[in-house]
């Protein structure tokens, strides 16, 4: 007989519906069997180790099989071990739990795949937000600087425009006849418009009204010139 059986009715040598009194002299004849003392003087500590070990199975079986309730729930786990049917069912039931575990397993990766994904299109959206809002502010910015500088190039013209206003009108008021020769000057100018009005030096003209009339002429051009009351002559176009 094998020192290791697959079940205490092996390791007892009896069968599954042996009554108690059997047991219990099946235990007697296998604990004499395979009691430690019987080993020879010369046995090597391998065996002996073996031999208590076959021992203590024997005492294990003997104290589950002789006690009715613990052989009872021995019976029924070992119908779970080797009945087909039952077999049969725990099988598909793990295979059933197993399955059902792997699918929830993958609905909840697939669930966080599509997280990442709402999260990922979500802040690809607030980027392109983003840049829109910062283009309109450059756009913004850029049409408030273009309109300062139109209002600071209008004001400066407007200067100019006043500045020269100011300095003819000191002009005028400064050679009394200004303003009458100008006006006789522009009569004249109505009659021969395809004519050119040039200025001429006066003999009688003093120096600060020669200063004056460069000065009119630096700042109103070729207007101010041709529209000018200081005495002119008229020359024909070449």
């Amino acid at each position: 007989m094998s020192i290791l059986k697959a079940t205490f009715y092996d390791v007892l040598d009896i069968q599954k519906d042996a009554a108690t009194n059997e047991i219990r002299k099946a235990y007697r004849k296998r604990a004499l069997e395979t009691h430690p003392d019987k080993l020879d003087p010369g046995a090597s500590e391998k065996e002996r180790q073996a031999a208590e070990r076959e021992f203590h199975k024997v005492n294990d079986a003997f104290q589950t099989l002789g006690d009715p309730q613990k052989r009872r729930k021995y019976d029924a786990m070992l119908a779970l071990r080797t009945d087909p049917v039952l077999i049969s069912e725990g099988s598909a039931r793990r295979t059933a739990e197993r399955q059902e575990w792997a699918r929830q397993q993958k609905e909840m990766i697939q669930r966080r795949i599509n997280a990442f994904k709402d999260q990922e299109a979500l802040r690809k959206e607030r980027e392109i937000l983003k840049k829109e809002q910062e283009n309109k502010r450059k756009e913004q910015e850029t049409s408030e600087k273009e309109e300062k500088l139109r209002e600071e190039e209008k004001r400066k013209e407007e200067a100019r425009e006043k500045k020269v206003a100011e300095v003819l009108q000191e002009l005028r008021n400064a050679t009394p006849e200004l303003t009458a020769r100008r006006e006789a000057l522009l009569k004249s100018h109505c009659s021969t418009t395809a004519q050119e009005t040039i200025p001429t030096h006066e003999p009688n003209r003093s120096p600060a009204a020669e200063e004056s009339i460069a000065i009119v002429y630096e700042l109103d051009g070729n207007a101010v010139a041709q529209k000018s009351s200081w005495p002119t002559t008229t020359q024909n176009p070449k």
